[in-house]
């Protein structure tokens, strides 16, 4: 599993359209994974010191994360770009 830190994983999500795109969070942020977890890299821009992290059934390019401060962000595009969610 390369890429992902050793830290905690406080939260997993799989994409509902393709099983080896997946997005855990961790203190140190977000990573993703496209290969079903063969390796790992960091989401660029994403949140950091986050517990949750969920891809919208309905459209799996929506992904949501809350922090460990209460902020809950949203990415409209795989994880690429984050804005706060409305």
């Amino acid at each position: 599993m390369g890429g992902l830190p050793t830290a905690t994983v406080n939260g997993f999500a799989v994409d509902p359209s393709n099983a080896k795109v997946m997005h855990v969070a961790t203190r140190d942020g977000i990573f993703r994974t496209d290969n079903g977890g063969w390796t790992w890299t960091p989401v660029a821009n994403g949140p950091k010191n986050v517990l949750a992290v969920a891809v919208s059934p309905r459209k799996p390019s929506e992904v949501y994360a809350a922090t460990m401060d209460g902020t809950i962000v949203r990415s409209t595009d795989g994880g690429a770009r984050w804005s706060a969610a409305h």
